[in-house]
């Protein structure tokens, strides 16, 4: 195959920078409607917040490590594959054809994605969370939060991947972009996923997995069972057996991610920051069009100011710890973790201000 580039797309950086996140797949989709000429309004902040990835807020039982489901990913209120993307492309006004690879083959694959590169029409691929923009033979070309920053190729500053083919489960074709403006109905739907992933606490299909509000008390629990970070010391894993004060069911609690202070604190604390960081966008999201329907106006901006306030101290967390081993190792100090759950805590009452005052208009 010969190569093909869709030029001119800013690559995707980890944490926060222009429209990143550690919540990968909806700063790939922001590129990708980017890539297809997306009005200026539409920016992160309004794309986080229409796909309900903003206020989206899970907690695998016990200190979930990226061996298994970690608790910003794939998880959403209806459990379903990929929901914040459909909802995504929808409101944005994007028709597409989701491929499952399994379905249709990698050749067919294959040839779909080039074929989309050619109408210069970028792809989304699931795994990784890949926007892609280009294919040199048969390697893609594009970006993504998971990519690493050193390796881009120049002159577009994309990432070549090579191993795609042996990755590859299911990819977004985009067949049309029309952008969807702003209006009563498409406010409402968002307020309504909103309120939905706030009040939705448990499915079945996903067990014990706290979601919505419930995420609240279960990670503030996981922070006070100060039995549970006794035998543990900074730098090594423990192999014994983890205590904990009181009986639970069985599957309850997941331990492949108990037995380092690291994992506890980069596959739990960490990762549910950086989701309530959403929070800070919905925020403004709010700000920006409550005017849209003039009688919600105040109700909406109470509920920002809700919004940002569960978010604001999130931030100031980090006076604790430092993101290294010697901070890390402060995790094991009840003071710090007994800070970290009063946090959580203060976000949940302001979540459930903010969602009972959604309420009223959904």
């Amino acid at each position: 195959m010969p190569s093909r580039i869709i030029a001119g797309v800013k690559p995707l950086a980890q944490f926060m920078d222009d429209g990143s996140f550690l919540l990968p797949e909806i700063p790939a989709v922001y590129r990708a409607v980017q890539a297809l000429g997306s009005p200026a309004w539409v920016d992160y902040d309004y794309v986080l917040s229409v796909s309900g990835a903003a206020v989206r807020l899970t907690w695998q039982q016990g200190w979930a490590s990226y061996d298994g489901p970690a608790n910003q990913s794939d998880v959403f209120f209806d459990g379903e594959e990929f929901t914040d993307i459909k909802l995504a492309f929808e409101r944005l006004g994007v028709s597409y054809t989701l491929r499952h690879a399994s379905d249709i083959g990698i050749d067919a694959a294959k040839r779909e994605i080039a074929e989309s590169i050619d109408r210069r029409v970028p792809v989304l691929l699931t795994d990784r969370s890949v926007c892609v923009l280009g294919y040199d033979g048969d390697a893609l070309l594009g970006i993504s939060t998971y990519a690493d920053g050193n390796k881009r190729e120049a002159p577009h500053g994309y990432n070549r991947f090579d191993d795609w083919q042996h990755e590859i489960s299911a990819y977004f074709i985009i067949e049309s972009y029309a952008p969807r403006v702003m209006d009563r109905r498409l406010l409402a739907e968002t307020l309504g996923t909103a309120v939905k992933l706030a009040t939705t606490t448990r499915i079945g299909k996903l067990g014990d997995t706290a979601l919505g509000i419930s995420s609240f008390d279960a990670l503030a629990e996981q922070l006070v069972w100060d039995e549970s970070f006794e035998p543990l010391e900074p730098g090594k894993r423990y192999e014994g057996k983890i205590s904990f004060p009181y009986d639970r069911p069985e599957g309850y609690y997941r331990e492949d991610g108990a037995h380092t202070l690291g994992n506890r604190f980069w596959d739990g604390y960490c990762d549910f920051l950086c989701m309530l960081n959403g929070y800070g966008n919905f925020s403004r999201f709010l700000e920006k069009y409550a005017d849209v329907v003039p009688e919600w106006h105040e109700v909406l901006l109470q509920a920002a100011k809700d919004y940002h306030a569960a978010c604001d101290y999130s931030g100031k967390l980090w006076q604790y710890v430092t993101p290294d081993d010697n901070g890390v190792a402060k995790f094991k100090d009840k003071d710090v973790r007994y800070a970290f759950a009063a946090h959580m805590l203060r976000a949940k009452i302001f979540t459930v201000r903010a969602v009972e005052t959604l309420q009223q208009l959904v």
